[in-house]
């Protein structure tokens, strides 16, 4: 049980991340489909429209997601994919099971996206999670948690399952602090 209770801990660790997109701002209409480089000097792109709409759709949808903690939005299946799914679907259970949502909103940097393959794109993004926080679900209480969070540069990996398909986060690695 500790191991899936530290499961559960990086799961929510992942999904503020994932909804931290709602602080973004989408590129603006008739911007090229093709990747440029990013202002960061890392090597890194910057997000294509479709990819960045997947992104951002991604972090709006989550943290709608939480608001509600129920593991069965179908919403979930539009977003991601995977084990990314099953960490979502497993967290919002947790929350959901111990009367516990979450609210509020998630900080975003992006760095920029790696092209890793016809069907796959890997965005880096730093999430800072101080205002995405825990909350009781009958009272509107804030649970006791940690508040003072570091920001995380965390690899989002988006898929599509073929040309034309929607792009959908499929996992999320935390590479450091940022």
């Amino acid at each position: 049980m500790p191991a899936r209770s530290a499961a559960v801990a990086a799961v929510c660790a992942c999904a503020a991340l994932a909804l931290a997109a709602t602080g973004c701002t989408p590129p603006a209409a008739g911007t090229a489909a093709r990747a440029t480089p990013s202002a960061s000097g890392n090597g890194l792109v910057e997000p294509t429209p479709d990819v960045r709409r997947a992104y951002d759709a991604y972090w709006t949808s989550w943290l709608a997601a939480g608001q509600k903690a129920d593991p069965a939005d179908p919403v979930l299946d539009q977003i991601a994919t995977g084990a990314q799914l099953d960490d979502m679907r497993a967290m919002l259970k947790h929350f959901g099971e111990g009367g516990k949502v979450l609210r509020g909103e998630v900080g975003h940097r992006i760095d920029g996206m790696d092209v890793s393959g016809e069907q796959s794109r890997v965005v880096q993004d730093c999430v800072d999670l101080d205002r995405w926080l825990i909350y009781d679900r009958a009272s509107g209480a804030l649970a006791d948690q940690l508040q003072d969070k570091p920001s995380q540069l965390s690899a989002f990996t988006l898929v599509r399952e073929r040309l034309g398909a929607p792009w959908k986060v499929t996992s999320v690695s935390v590479l450091g602090d940022c």
